[in-house]
């Protein structure tokens, strides 16, 4: 599915642009990135931004998620982390500017809608490919941080198991680490039996 279109069928659905649901996310995440960067191994510093770009990650990490929901068609919460923090990366990578991944704001990858619109736009629409890479590498390395400490720090043995004998996968999902970056309120996903047993975290069903 193409971005234009998942964001059409994802807005008469939810009545929602996908990028303003992937913004909450993203925002706790890198909260919670700075705030840990100490106790991990990798974190902003690595990422080799230059000034001014820190402002612009949270629209990074909210752009990789979107552009992960699209590939995989998942909501944001039901999507692997493990997956989900590249996918930046191989859209702004300099052999990507093709029909497959075009450049930010052209019709085959188009701006969002919505009450963060700005912030992408003032995000991606700089002129600068260079700076675009940066941030992809800035959300990988938020996302990196937060899996990894997900996978040590939570017991998710019952949803983890669920999971293999479901859906033969084992992945670490974004809802996952809601009780981490501090997200307590009710998250929508489409199998809530996907994440039973993890203390911190109410999943309920996304609406028929």
């Amino acid at each position: 599915m193409k971005v234009p279109a998942h964001a059409e069928r994802y807005l008469a659905r939810t009545g929602r642009h996908p990028y303003t649901d992937c913004w909450p996310w993203a925002e706790a995440a890198l909260a919670w990135s700075r705030a840990n960067e100490q106790n991990l191994g990798w974190s902003l510093r690595n990422a080799c931004l230059d000034d001014g770009d820190i402002e612009h990650v949270p629209a990074a990490v909210a752009e990789t998620l979107r552009l992960s929901m699209v590939r995989h068609n998942r909501l944001p919460a039901d999507l692997a982390v493990e997956t989900a923090r590249n996918e930046l990366g191989y859209w702004a990578e300099p052999w990507a500017t093709n029909a497959s991944c075009p450049e930010p704001g052209t019709p085959g990858w188009p701006e969002p809608t919505g009450p963060y619109a700005d912030r992408w736009r003032a995000a991606f629409l700089s002129g600068d490919p260079r700076r675009t890479r940066r941030l992809a590498t800035a959300a990988d390395h938020v996302l990196l941080g937060l899996l990894f400490h997900t996978a040590k720090a939570m017991d998710r043995g019952t949803a983890l198991r669920y999971r293999t004998n479901t859906y033969n996968s084992s992945y670490t999902a974004v809802a996952d680490t809601a009780p981490i970056i501090g997200i307590t309120t009710p998250v929508t996903v489409r199998d809530p039996l996907a994440y039973q047993g993890i203390d911190g975290l109410t999943a309920v069903p996304e609406a028929a």
